[in-house]
């Protein structure tokens, strides 16, 4: 446990000299100079004292000034100390929190965060990332500071008996050893009640949010959320609790031995200084020693555990960034003038399911093409499309441009040629602009092509561009559901991508508003490949061919016309909506 607790310290410090070496050089400079002050004022003052009592002016005269500018530097080397670390703390939390966030773009498959424990992991490297930077400069620096100070007075207690150095020493082992223990049961505890905080956060949440007040006000939800809170808070909170007993009866225990050790210190001062033994500083050189040495003693174990707990937690953030990155593929090119997209028996399982989404899918269709792909909920329509954009890999079968696997394409260049809009589109808290543009940041200044593209969308072009969007931040307002998915089409038109992929992009929005999307979506990519994902059948008059998905099988792929005449299932589908109307 020590070894792994050293093991992270000094890769952790290695990080902070990464973030930033001139302050950390600094730090580590100033922390030694600011631990041996105590020292060197208590072993001035011992010399002062007895200098005065022996009467001897002149070296009563240099040692007091020795101290006068120790005690200047100690008190200047503070504020120095803590706005080196203040800098040095800003730094690090930024160069932790950036090198998370592109870690996250070597993860270009979906995948690893449908694991519920890669996800509790990422859930505490996001929730603790802004604070655990601070308690690694804090608690790592006070444990080189303690243990110079400690050093420094055990040598001076030395001077006068090695016995009581010694004891004192001897006194740190078993105390540390029950902290260590002690805190990574808290770290453990911590972790394993992951989900159970995200439910906690998840009920508190549910009682304040716009999302879900209408349902909880409706049905008087309260006690019902309120409840499972306090249920789930004390199961969490029996393991802290016998963990923070233990904790103060290890407490207790040290002191008990620490004073005891002090009393018997004291006890021999006294003696000595009695039968001539010691001279009178030597009574405030103990007495300060023993003083500073159980308070540095006390403090570095307590921080050593403290740091541990942050050690752990740096344990994680390695874990995350020394994950292997998804594979980039060959870095082949793709061509835009391909002639055919190809599924060639493919079939897919999510991890969490033994179940099959996707069986012996199969079929290809030319450049240019318009597909509609229907069925009922759950057969597959949603996966197929994800495959297509790279998020998951196939169990088996494959994909192909042409005669090309679209593995072998690097994934990024190959994303730049898919727009999609899924059914989960995503609400930007950013401003009109921003979200228009996330699609192709390199024409984000270009008015008049995100304007153009929220005409397309049905967007209302009255809306300032600036204007912040969401209820995040101050200034900024929200949009109903249906201007929202208008955005999201906006972005997906405003990248001019060769594929577009509109999973149910119209979900939100009245008929009148889809048909006209519809009408000018259709007219604005001629040429251009789209799938379109749907359960209005209204619309799949307008593709070139209907894909028919049924418990993750295809049962149909033609015309509207032709599966009307050919395809019963398809057609029951059709007339159940049709009549609906």
């Amino acid at each position: 446990m020590i070894k792994n607790f050293f093991r992270l310290y000094f890769k952790s410090l290695s990080v902070v000299f990464k973030a930033d070496k001139l302050h950390s050089v600094l730090l580590l400079t100033v922390i030694p100079l600011q631990a041996l002050m105590p020292s060197l004022l208590i072993y001035s003052a011992n010399k002062i004292i007895n200098a005065a009592t022996e009467k001897n002016i002149n070296g009563v005269v240099f040692i007091l000034i020795v101290w006068a500018a120790a005690f200047l530097l100690s008190n200047i080397l503070q504020p120095v100390y803590t706005t080196i670390q203040g800098f040095l703390t800003d730094r690090l939390t930024l160069y932790l929190n950036t090198s998370l966030m592109n870690k996250s773009r070597t993860i270009s498959e979906l995948t690893v965060f449908e694991d519920s424990s890669f996800y509790d992991d990422i859930d505490i490297l996001c929730q603790e990332a802004s604070w655990r930077p601070v308690n690694l400069l804090v608690f790592g620096a006070s444990i080189i500071s303690c243990i110079i100070t400690a050093v420094s007075m055990l040598v001076l207690l030395a001077d006068f008996s090695p016995f009581i150095s010694l004891l004192m020493f001897v006194a740190i082992i078993p105390q540390s050893i029950v902290f260590y223990k002690i805190q990574k049961e808290a770290f453990e505890v911590l972790v394993s009640n992951t989900p159970d905080s995200r439910k906690l956060s998840y009920y508190s949440s549910s009682l304040l949010s716009k999302e879900n007040i209408k349902d909880v006000q409706l049905y008087g939800l309260y006690d019902f959320f309120i409840d499972k809170y306090k249920d789930t808070f004390k199961r969490i909170n029996k393991g802290i609790k016998l963990n923070r007993v233990k904790k103060l009866a290890a407490s207790v225990s040290f002191l008990i031995v620490s004073t005891a050790i002090s009393v018997f210190v004291f006890n021999t001062i006294i003696k000595g200084a009695f039968s001539g033994a010691f001279l009178v500083g030597s009574i405030l050189i103990f007495s300060s020693s023993i003083l500073y040495t159980t308070q540095s003693i006390s403090r570095l174990v307590e921080d050593s555990s403290l740091l541990y707990d942050t050690l752990l937690y740096m344990q994680k953030y390695f874990d995350f960034i020394n994950l292997p990155p998804s594979s980039k593929g060959q870095n082949k090119v793709i061509n835009l003038s391909f002639n055919k997209i190809i599924f060639d028996d493919v079939s897919f399982k999510y991890q969490s399911n033994e179940n099959f989404a996707l069986q012996n899918i199969s079929f290809s269709i030319a450049n240019g093409e318009k597909i509609a792909i229907v069925g009922e909920n759950g057969s597959g329509k949603t996966t197929m499309m994800k495959l297509l954009c790279k998020f998951y890999k196939p169990s088996s079968g494959a994909i192909k441009f042409d005669e090309t696997l679209i593995e072998d394409y690097d994934v990024i260049e190959y994303r730049k040629i898919i727009g999609a809009v899924f059914q989960d589109y995503a609400k930007f808290d950013l401003t009109v602009r921003e979200n228009t543009a996330l699609s192709d940041l390199g024409k984000i200044a270009d008015d008049a092509e995100i304007l153009l593209a929220l005409k397309k969308s049905g967007f209302d072009e009255t809306e300032n561009l600036e204007q912040l969007l969401g209820t995040q931040f101050e200034d900024g307002r929200d949009l109903s559901g249906g201007q929202w998915q208008k955005l999201a089409i906006a972005r997906a038109f405003f990248g001019n991508f060769e594929i577009l992929i509109l999973d149910e992009p119209t979900a939100s929005l009245d008929p009148r508003s889809e048909f006209i999307i519809y009408e000018k979506f259709l007219e604005l990519t001629k040429g251009k490949t789209v799938f379109f994902v749907t359960h209005r059948l209204s619309t799949v008059k307008k593709a070139d061919k209907v894909l028919v998905l049924r418990n993750g099988r295809i049962v149909g792929f033609d015309s509207h016309e032709n599966l009307m005449h050919t395809n019963e299932y398809y057609a029951e589908l059709y007339t159940m909506q049709a009549s609906a109307f």
